[in-house]
This record gives structure tokens, sequence and C-alpha cells, in this order.
């Protein structure tokens, strides 16, 4: 098969697939995941059922993958933005600025997210807190512990610590109005964070 056919073919499986996760975003944000129904996903997305299960298995697949894409993307843009900065307040103000802003950009993806991370299922809350250990990391290695040695926080446990930072971002990050605004600024929360941390 000649090679610009197979990246034709590429393309279209690429496509199909990100359609397919599109329309399971709308439906795992509306209805989370219990409730979600794959031939709604399908028609969303304008395909049939059984393309669906080509490219998914099953509606758990289906999430799991949602959940490994989106939090990839999540934290690809959060790491990005932090590290952008040198000193430890600006970077953490820029991981609550980052992640608030990705919330208000994906806001879909953010409800499922969210719904997920609140929701029943054991399986899929491990597999949130796997994918987004990065940022965990983030937060204790590249803000808190050189923070504290730059003199800007006070010793704190990094690792307790930024178990807590992460509670305060999706705690804060999730209170959203219908129109999709957050009730807090990502600078009010960064604020009472650095007031804590400093003091």
């Amino acid at each position: 098969m000649p090679r610009h056919k197979e990246a034709d073919r590429d393309q279209i499986l690429k496509a199909t697939r990100q359609a397919l996760l599109a329309a399971a975003a709308e439906e795992f944000a509306r209805e989370g995941y219990d409730r979600a129904n794959v031939n709604r996903i399908a028609e969303a997305a304008g395909f049939s059922i059984g393309t669906v299960y080509n490219y998914f298995p099953s509606k758990r697949e289906l999430m799991s993958a949602f959940i490994a894409e989106t939090a990839q993307a999540h934290v690809a843009f959060m790491l990005k933005r932090v590290r952008q900065e040198t000193e430890a307040e600006r970077r953490l103000e820029a991981f609550y600025a980052a992640g608030f802003e990705f919330v208000h950009t994906h806001l879909t993806m953010a409800r499922a997210i969210f719904n997920t991370l609140n929701g029943p299922d054991e399986d899929f809350r491990l597999q949130l807190f796997q994918a987004y250990q990065p940022l965990f990391q983030l937060l204790g290695e590249e803000i808190l512990l050189p923070g504290a040695d730059q003199g800007a926080f006070r010793e704190l446990d990094p690792g307790s610590t930024a178990g807590l930072l992460m509670l305060i971002y999706l705690g804060t990050g999730s209170q959203l109005s219908p129109e999709g605004t957050h009730w807090l600024s990502a600078a009010q929360v960064a604020d009472f964070v650095l007031h804590a941390l400093r003091t």
C-alpha cells in the first residue's frame, strides 16, 4: 500500500477515535458513567454502535481511554505553564491559574473528570489518582521543597502538603456556575494557599 494511503488511513482512524472520545466526554459530563449510553455516544459522534466497539470493546474501556487522554492533556498543559516560572511562589500561582484555565477551556472534559472523581467507581478514581501523579510530584518536588529552600515557605511535609494543595485545586476547580465560570478565581485560591504556606 502506498505511504500516502497509509497516512490517510491513519488520519481517518485518529479522527474517528477523537470524535468518539469527544462524544463520550459530553455523555459522561451530562450523565455520569453509570447512566451514560453507548448508543447515544455513537449517534452523537455520527457513527454506528459497531464503530464504537471497534475502537473501545466496552463502555468501561471507553471511559478508561477518556480518563487517560484527558489527564495526559491536563497534566501536560499545567506542567508546561508552571515550569515557565522559576520562583516557587510564582510557580504556585501558575499552578492554579493553569488549572483553572484548562477547566474553563475544556469544560466538558473537566466536568466528566470531576463527575468520575466524585463518583462511586473505585477503579476509575484510582486511575485518575495515578494519571494525575505528575501534578502531585510537581507540587512537592518543584514548588514546595524549593520554596522552603528559598525561604518563601515554611517547612512542611511535601507529600501530604502536595496532596492537600491538589485537593484544594480539585475542590475549587470543580465549583462551576452553569455557564462554566468558577465561583472563586485562581488568584483568590493562590493567595489563600500562599498565605497558609508563608505563616
